[in-house]
């Protein structure tokens, strides 16, 4: 089995939005959409999970107005496409209905905490994407779903993707100060609670979010962030299933499409490029090491 993750699209193929997007990210989610198309050279994976922010929608009416553009867009793609919300598709309003309601009306209301069943993998979808904003009441439905889901079809190896990394990509300190936002990884702790006590089948947990690419070992569960198409270095992840393992294999979009502006985590955002004891050269914090961005999981 294979299959692709894509994030962090943030296209606004709706015409005149009134929010400037990251530069040339319209046409990156094109290039993107059209490898799982008829012909194209992603179009052998057995389906796509969209893993969020496939929209910039700054605002409710941007929101409705990207979120049908996208759709459209999504007819072109040959293979089965499963989503996972994130914080722009919802402008971190989760639980309200007016906000939800393009989502649900674009996939449908059982897209927020599903699972994906397949013969070799259960794939769960974890919709944390808005952790820190979300209402008591939300934040124990979703643990309480996830805890089902981890549950269900013990011994099967399981995959988690969620928008919102479970853990710290790189240096905490670092990456707050880099990112510039306070969700750098999940608030909600009893998650990475469950996922040490109830969570012994996952192996892989894959989000975005951070627009950057990073993997992390964390007691023998691999985190991967992959940094999406709209910001540099622009990357998308391809995970092939077999009998005994996983191979992860993170690929970067054509050197054509990439516009180093787009960055986040340094220039022109900020006066300075940024690193860690691990990542020393700005590009590598921005990519991960070479071992972050291919790794086998045995099985």
């Amino acid at each position: 089995m294979k299959f692709a993750v894509i994030n962090d699209l943030h296209a606004q193929f709706a015409p005149r939005p009134k929010h400037p997007g990251y530069p040339g990210a319209n046409g990156r989610a094109e290039w993107m959409l059209r490898q799982f198309a008829n012909g194209g050279a992603h179009a052998d994976v057995d389906f796509v999970i969209g893993a969020g922010d496939l929209i910039h929608g700054e605002d409710l009416n941007s929101i409705r107005a990207e979120m049908k553009a996208l759709r459209g867009k999504l007819k072109q793609v040959a293979v089965p496409f499963y989503p996972c919300c994130g914080n722009h598709e919802i402008k971190q309003q989760e639980g309200d209905e007016d906000y939800e309601r393009p989502y649900t009306k674009a996939y449908g209301k059982d897209r927020f905490d599903y699972a994906i069943s397949t013969e070799r993998v259960e794939i769960i979808v974890l919709n944390n994407a808005g952790t820190f904003h979300v209402t008591a009441k939300r934040r124990e439905q979703r643990a309480e779903r996830f805890e089902q889901m981890l549950r269900a079809r013990s011994g099967v190896p399981k995959i988690v993707v969620c928008h919102v990394p479970l853990v710290s990509i790189r240096n905490r300190d670092v990456l707050h100060r880099s990112f510039g936002f306070r969700i750098y990884r999940c608030l909600e702790v009893e998650l990475l609670d469950l996922l040490d006590t109830v969570g012994c089948d996952v192996r892989l947990v894959i989000s975005g979010h951070l627009h950057l690419t990073g993997m992390v070992r964390r007691r023998g569960v691999y985190h991967l962030a992959t940094a999406g198409t709209a910001s540099f270095p622009h990357d998308y992840a391809m995970v092939n299933v077999s009998r005994n393992r996983m191979s992860v294999a993170v690929r970067a979009l054509p050197k054509a499409l990439h516009e180093p502006t787009s960055n986040i985590h340094g220039p022109p955002r900020y006066e300075k490029n940024y690193t860690d004891a691990k990542h020393p050269h700005p590009l590598t914090y921005l990519r991960g090491l070479a071992s972050e961005r291919r790794f086998t999981i045995q099985l």
